[in-house]
């Protein structure tokens, strides 16, 4: 059996002294496809700032192939951040770039060549039927062509980890099933695929492994529909809880300020993303400005491995 890819170990997060998620343990393995539940408020969302490291937890480890992401140094932190693609609910689109430099800007901080940048685009215009859309604002687009535009952008650097956060709860039903196809071809191609959902529709179609919270403990492990019964006898509750949706927005560091010699760059005055990002014009389809670090960096090792989406 494969060495576990993402395992949590006794991991609580408190606010305040307040438990959002409690004593939560569980492994996924390299190329699993698993599915987050619960109601609204059980503790989804902070587990996926947890696992992009927009949060860190108040007691317990979190160890991605091996390493443990609270020790993690910035470099490296980069890395994995560039390796792991996130579908957030709210889009975070840049508003003042079109779709298509949506897409390359995900290359464009990792100082992919020009030329790479422009193919990985086309590929991800017309695998997510976004070509006539290209030059498109955020604001123009529908909820479904949002969403479509998130998650090439997520996918525009072959994650072998993909983070999906409610990507349904803004598109109709015909909508969420393409999503969803989407979601299980990427899992075939080998990225390990986190989905968050309170959607029972969205659980009862995909029949995968479940992991259910209900204040912030989780109560259930196994395959199966929504409503499939709890396989963990779940902890007495706090006397105090909070719930996720109640706390304002984890900020993680923002790509650029990762590096040690941050990039000069300008920052745009309206912007859907809630990272500070260098603006852009309107550009033809296909054409994408490319903005390069003022100082290359040496190759740093990691476990995280590359895989082909």
């Amino acid at each position: 059996m494969l060495p576990s890819m993402i395992v949590f170990s006794s991991v609580t997060k408190e606010y305040v002294g307040r438990a959002v998620v409690r004593d939560l343990s569980f492994k996924i393995q390299p190329g699993e496809f698993v599915c987050l539940t619960g109601p609204s408020g059980a503790g989804k969302s902070t587990i996926v700032h947890l696992l992009i490291r927009a949060e860190c937890p108040t007691s317990g480890t979190i160890e991605v192939d091996g390493a443990d992401l609270s020790m993690l140094p910035r470099q490296v932190l980069q890395m994995y951040r560039r390796k792991t693609g996130v579908l957030f609910q709210d889009y975070k689109l840049l508003s003042d770039r079109t779709v298509a430099e949506n897409i390359a800007f995900a290359l464009e901080v990792c100082d992919v060549p020009e030329s790479d940048v422009a193919a990985r685009v086309e590929e991800l215009l017309q695998r997510l039927r976004l070509c006539d859309h290209a030059d498109a604002f955020p604001h123009e687009l529908s909820g479904g062509e949002k969403t479509r535009t998130a998650l090439a952008r997520a996918l525009a650097s072959r994650p072998s980890i993909l983070i999906a956060d409610e990507p349904t709860g803004n598109i109709d039903p015909d909508q969420s099933m393409e999503i969803l196809e989407l979601l299980k071809q990427v899992n075939a191609e080998g990225a390990t695929v986190i989905l968050a959902s309170h959607d029972q529709r969205v659980v009862d179609s995909l029949g995968v492994r479940v992991l259910r919270l209900e204040q912030g403990t989780l109560v259930r492990d196994s395959v199966g529909g929504y409503n499939a019964p709890a396989t963990i006898e779940p902890a007495s509750a706090p006397k105090e809880s909070v719930s996720p949706s109640s706390l304002p927005e984890p900020q993680m560091e923002p790509i650029a300020d990762i590096e040690e010699k941050p990039v000069a760059v300008h920052q745009p005055k309206h912007a859907e993303h809630h990272h500070p990002h260098p603006g852009a014009s309107h550009t033809p389809r296909h054409s994408v400005h490319h903005r390069k670090h003022d100082d290359e960096k040496p190759p740093i090792t990691a476990k995280i491995k590359p895989i082909g989406i």
